[in-house]
């Protein structure tokens, strides 16, 4: 199996509760969870902070009190999104980062979605990710994942190019909206010139060697939380599998909004970290850092490689 995930021997289980959440009407289903999680809560007191920046997924903040020090996050998956997330490789992420300290606390799954701790701080821009101290902790953070070894010395495989073909299966084709049908064929590229496209990434790609590690898959600026303390956490790990190093590279860079280009002084700054802060370092060398971050040079035509 190309991306197995081993959930360490001791790690916590996890319980799954009986409820589903109505993502249009959240209330009722999340004071359910709270009152398994948080017993201690009165229902009348629960309040709760809906976030917007997720795409498909619903965000729900639950907590008493005048401020937001004790939440319990609900997330509520978005509709349809099994199709293209493995949820139940998305749990063993979760306990698989957490036994390593990468990751909040996973309180729970319920049946479309899960609970899990809130990280105190504020969720990053682009501007933020171009500050040398900033990105350095980012890249700290990321070499925590790229240093976490497969079980019983299995070498891990990256199934990129297998998971994006799956994707093209759910492509529509047509709609049967004229105005959705329009547009889809006015703005969208063809099904044929996208598998050019990724036929000429996967044989570009492929060519350079770069690494097979644990990767967070989705840097975007908004997954990445900082506070006060200097410190930067990845909560968000729905897509941890293995995949080319470069690959959590190329996300970090890009949202950044760091031109296409040849390997810049910030860009080794960022890898050097995510190389020298695990033992990967005994088999790769500074020398081979540009051959490593060559396809962040593809970032806008690659902007699938994050999945």
């Amino acid at each position: 199996m190309a991306n197995y995930i081993h959930v360490p021997d001791g790690a916590p289980e996890v319980p799954k509760l009986d409820v589903t959440v109505d993502e249009h009407d959240y209330r009722a289903g999340a004071l359910k969870l709270v009152k398994t999680l948080r017993p201690h809560w009165k229902p009348s007191e629960v309040k709760m902070k809906f976030f917007t920046d997720g795409i498909t997924n619903k965000l729900i903040g639950c907590y008493v009190g005048g401020s937001m020090q004790e939440v319990v996050l609900v997330r509520v998956y978005g509709n349809k999104t099994e199709l293209f997330v493995d949820r139940e490789n998305e749990v063993k992420s979760f306990r698989v980062l957490q036994a390593h300290r990468c990751a909040p606390r996973l309180y729970c799954t319920f049946n479309n979605g899960l609970c899990y701790e809130f990280l105190q701080g504020v969720a990053l821009e682009p501007e933020h990710i171009r500050s040398p101290a900033i990105f350095r902790n980012i890249a700290r953070q990321l070499a925590k994942y790229h240093a976490i070894h497969a079980h019983n010395g299995w070498v891990p495989q990256s199934d990129l190019w297998l998971r994006m073909s799956k994707y093209f299966s759910l492509v529509p084709t047509h709609f049967e909206d004229p105005e959705m049908d329009q547009r889809l064929n006015s703005e969208v590229p063809s099904s044929a010139c996208l598998r050019d496209e990724m036929i000429w990434l996967q044989q570009s790609l492929s060519k350079l060697g770069s690494p097979v590690v644990l990767c967070h898959n989705d840097l975007l600026c908004k997954n990445i939380i900082y506070n006060q303390k200097e410190d930067v956490s990845l909560p968000k790990s729905l897509h941890l599998l293995h995949r080319a190093i470069a690959t959590d590279w190329r996300c970090s860079v890009c949202p950044a909004r760091t031109p296409p280009g040849p390997v810049t002084t910030s860009r080794v700054s960022f890898c050097r970290p995510t190389l020298l802060s695990n033992e990967m370092s005994n088999s790769l060398t500074t020398n081979m850092l540009g051959t490593i971050t060559k396809p962040l040079t593809l970032g806008i035509t690659s902007m699938s490689l994050q999945v």
